[in-house]
């Protein structure tokens, strides 16, 4: 399905968006320069904005001749779906659920994928449609949690696989919350749906290798902590956002748990073995 690939294009598409983010004062500001650059990334389709009473709808509508390759436009149709709604994901620090989906695409046989994707039971439409609440709009954005999810998208692959979890399966599990962190934690029925499976097989069989989603997911947040804590460009306040915590001291006491130290006394404590470090190595 193109709604799996694009649910899994995180790294690019922080990249391709990524000026967008920067320049746009709120979600409306990015969705209408998305508008605008669409056509660099695929000739099937034009993106559009359409504002209700109390909602607003992302469209896709495919262009006149894309009806002679059906299989690459449904494809890249199913793509900028899921797409546009991941971006929103990492553009808001809330999941905005869909208020409805219209998917030209529709197939009954992917019922539980969809539901774990978009939350929310889609219909058949004649474009590609995703439906919010009109509140949206008006968010802010944070480019700090942009140029926070950059530096550890650039550091993915190291962090992939250096979790303490020994079960395959689990580890599995760990790397796929880590490729995918700038969304704030995804769902376990979204993680199942991604693995093809329902959220009770999903966690028997992480049962069966002794831990839980939770326990994952705990694993992740530390993981994640203490590689932003070290860069000092990001304050504790904008670490504890992009981790998902409703307030700093939720996260002080989470990241005391699992080091021993509060954050600001572990990134001192890093930023002298730092130094010790650098003297040593001078000749």
């Amino acid at each position: 399905m193109g709604t799996h690939f694009g649910s899994t294009m995180q790294i690019a598409a922080l990249g391709v968006v990524g000026q967008i983010i920067q320049t746009s004062a709120n979600v409306k500001d990015a969705l209408l320069h998305a508008c605008a650059f669409v056509h660099l990334l695929t000739d099937f389709y034009t993106m559009e904005v359409e504002e209700h009473k109390d909602t607003f709808s992302i469209l896709f509508r495919h262009n006149k001749g894309s009806e002679k390759y059906p299989n690459t436009r449904d494809q890249m149709g199913d793509f900028l779906a899921a797409f546009a709604l991941y971006e929103l994901n990492g553009l808001l620090m809330v999941r905005p659920k869909p208020v409805s989906v219209g998917l030209p695409t529709y197939k009954t046989s992917f019922d539980r994928e969809y539901m774990g994707l978009f939350r929310c039971q889609p219909k058949r439409s004649t474009h590609y449609r995703l439906e919010f609440q009109k509140a949206f709009l008006q968010e802010p954005i944070i480019t700090a949690n942009y140029e926070i999810q950059t530096l550890l998208l650039g550091q993915i692959s190291s962090m992939s696989g250096s979790s303490t979890l020994h079960g395959r399966f689990s580890a599995r599990i760990f790397n796929y919350l880590i490729a995918n962190s700038y969304l704030n934690a995804p769902s376990l029925e979204t993680v199942a749906g991604n693995f093809c499976m329902s959220a009770r097989t999903l966690q028997r069989k992480l049962k069966e290798e002794g831990v839980s989603f939770l326990d994952i997911l705990e694993e992740v947040r530390k993981s994640l902590a203490v590689r932003y804590i070290q860069n000092d460009a990001f304050t504790v306040k904008e670490i504890s956002q992009v981790l998902g915590y409703a307030e700093p001291a939720g996260f002080v006491r989470a990241f005391k748990r699992w080091t021993g130290q509060t954050p600001t006394d572990y990134r001192e404590w890093k930023n002298i073995q730092h130094m010790s470090h650098t003297k040593r190595g001078r000749p």
